[in-house]
C-alpha cells in the first residue's frame, strides 16, 4: 500500500484573544519513547518493529503479552505542572503505521473479553466478527519507575527473563478511574473482567474483515467524554509525558486462533525503522488542549501584581477564566483560591 510521504508537523500555539485561556493544537512527529514491551526483547527501544500479541492462559505470561508503549514529550507544547484541573483536552488522536503485510484482519469494533475465553469455558462466546481490534489504553508503571524515569532502554521488570512471571512488567496496559487508580488489564482474559480502551485503531480505507497490508496508518480518536480519561490525559499534560499502550488481544498462543502455523497479530513501524522515516511512518499525536491560567494569571512568565489587576477584570466581568477553582462558577471562592495561589508563586 503506497502513501505519500508525510513531513513533520511542528507543535502549533493558538491564543484565545477572549481569555486568559490557552488553547494549544500540537502535532507530534515523533515520540521519544516508542519501545515494544516484551519480556523477551533483546533491544528494547531500538527495535525496527514491534509486534502486539496475546498470551492466552500461559503460565508465567501476561495475556496481553506484546505491547507497543509509546510516550510523547508535551512541555515544549503545552506548559506542564499547573496542576492536573487545568487542562481540559478538546481532542487527541494517535497514529501508528502496521509494518506486516496482510498478516492480519481488520476489526474496527470492540471485542469482549469472552471470545478470548477457552472455546470450552461455559463463559467463552464466539466472536461475532472477524478479528481482533487494536486498541489503546493507558499506561501504568510501578517498581518505583513512573512516566518521566522510565526510558526506552529501562528494565522490562526487577527479575530475570527466566523463568518467566505474570505481573511484573515495570510498565503495565491499564485502566484507571477517575482518581487516576490503575487496574492493570495485563491478566483480564484468565481473570475474566471486561476492559475498555480508550479508542481502537481505525482506518476508513479499509473493510471489517479485510487483511491489513503493510504501510496502513491505524488512528485512535481518543473518547473524552469519559471523565476517567479525560483525567488521565490532563494528568500526562501536568507532568509533560503522555504515554499510552498499543495493545491487542490477538493470539499468538492459547488460542483460540492462536498458537499454530504463521503469525497472525499485528505489527507497527518505529521511529528508529529506516523505511518509516523515509516514508513518515512514525507513530504520531495531535492535541487540542485548553489551559487554564494559574497564578500567573496574565501569563507573561511571572507572579506579580499586574496578575492581581488580570485576576479581577476577569473575575469582575465574569469570564471563565476567573473561576479559578474550577467549581463551575465565579464568586468569592476563586477570589480567596487565587490569592492563596498568588502568595504562593
Amino acid at each position: 500500500m503506497k502513501n505519500a510521504i508525510r513531513t513533520a508537523a511542528l507543535p502549533v500555539l493558538v491564543i484565545c484573544a477572549a481569555t486568559n485561556a490557552q488553547t494549544m493544537t500540537g502535532s507530534f512527529a515523533s515520540p521519544i519513547i516508542d519501545r515494544w514491551d516484551y519480556p523477551f526483547a533483546s533491544q528494547p527501544g531500538t527495535e525496527q518493529t514491534v509486534p502486539i500479541f496475546a498470551a492466552l492462559r500461559q503460565s508465567g505470561f501476561d495475556d496481553r503479552d506484546g505491547l507497543f508503549l509509546l510516550t510523547f514529550d508535551s512541555s515544549g507544547t503545552v506548559p506542564p505542572g499547573l496542576g492536573e484541573a487545568r487542562y481540559v483536552v478538546r481532542s487527541l488522536s494517535v497514529t501508528v503505521w502496521v509494518s506486516a503485510e496482510n498478516r492480519f484482519e481488520y476489526d474496527p469494533t470492540f471485542d469482549s473479553v469472552v471470545t478470548s475465553y477457552d472455546p470450552a469455558d461455559p463463559d467463552y462466546r464466539p466472536d461475532g466478527d472477524v478479528g481482533k481490534p487494536v486498541e489503546l489504553f493507558g499506561a501504568a508503571y510501578r517498581n518505583g519507575w513512573n512516566a518521566t524515569t522510565y526510558t526506552e532502554s529501562s528494565p522490562f521488570s526487577p527479575f530475570a527473563p527466566f523463568p518467566p512471571r505474570e505481573g511484573v512488567r515495570n510498565v503495565y496496559v491499564a485502566t484507571f478511574d477517575i482518581a487516576g487508580v490503575p487496574t492493570d488489564i495485563g491478566r483480564q482474559v484468565r481473570q475474566k473482567f471486561e476492559a475498555m480502551p480508550m479508542a481502537i485503531g481505525r482506518n476508513e480505507t479499509l473493510a471489517s474483515g479485510q487483511l491489513v497490508p503493510a504501510g496502513t496508518p491505524l488512528t485512535f480518536d481518543i473518547n473524552l467524554n469519559d471523565p476517567a480519561t479525560q483525567a488521565y490525559w490532563a494528568r500526562a499534560f501536568n507532568t509533560g509525558r503522555v504515554p499510552l499502550i498499543i495493545s491487542s488481544l490477538h493470539a499468538a498462543s492459547g488460542g483460540p486462533g492462536g498458537g499454530t502455523g504463521e503469525a497472525a497479530y499485528p505489527a507497527f513501524f518505529t521511529k528508529e525503522n529506516a523505511t518509516a522515516q523515509v516514508a513518515g511512518y512514525i507513530p504520531s499525536m495531535s492535541v487540542d488542549v485548553t489551559v487554564y491560567p494559574g497564578a500567573d494569571f496574565n501569563l507573561d512568565g511571572g507572579v506579580d501584581g499586574a496578575d492581581v489587576e488580570a485576576f479581577f477584570l476577569a473575575w469582575q466581568a465574569g469570564a471563565d477564566e476567573a473561576d479559578f477553582n474550577l467549581d463551575g462558577g465565579v464568586d468569592g471562592g476563586d477570589v480567596e483560591a487565587f490569592f492563596i495561589a498568588w502568595q504562593n508563586g
